[in-house]
């Protein structure tokens, strides 16, 4: 218990420093860290710290001698990153393919069909009103 303790006062304290150092720098010449990041990179990256430092909370880990490593770290938010950027897309391939079987399903039909159909309407509509003229000249 005593080097959790010790491990997140370390880290609170290396997040101080960086928070300082942020505030003292105002070069707005110097990139940003994270501006090489995209969109849900930034979240699964922040998610995957955030995980890997529950993970490295484990008491197996600090037996094992692993919280030194810095390259073990690493490698355990790059995996947590792209396992939940894999389930992410799973998800979005299921919804995407869910989508399209409810529109076969319902029968909703393409846009080149619907502009058939529309040509078609307009045909029979423009047939059906000449036929019916010339029966009404035939009969009258």
């Amino acid at each position: 218990m005593h080097e959790k303790i010790i491990i997140l006062v370390s880290l609170t304290f290396i997040a101080f420093v960086f928070m300082c150092r942020r505030s003292q720098s105002k070069n707005p010449v110097a990139p940003a860290k994270f501006a090489h990041l995209i969109g849900w990179q930034k979240i699964f990256g922040l998610i995957a710290i955030i995980l890997a430092l529950m993970i490295i909370m484990n008491p197996d880990f600090l037996a094992l001698g692993l919280m030194g490593d810095t390259a073990f770290f690493d490698l355990l938010v790059v995996a947590l990153s792209v396992q939940m950027l894999l389930y992410v897309q799973r998800v979005w391939r299921g919804l995407c393919l869910a989508w399209t079987k409810s529109s076969r399903w319902l029968r909703v039909p393409s846009p080149g069909l619907r502009y058939t159909l529309a040509l078609f309407t307009v045909v029979i509509g423009s047939v059906t009103t000449s036929v019916q003229k010339v029966v009404h000249r035939i009969i009258s």
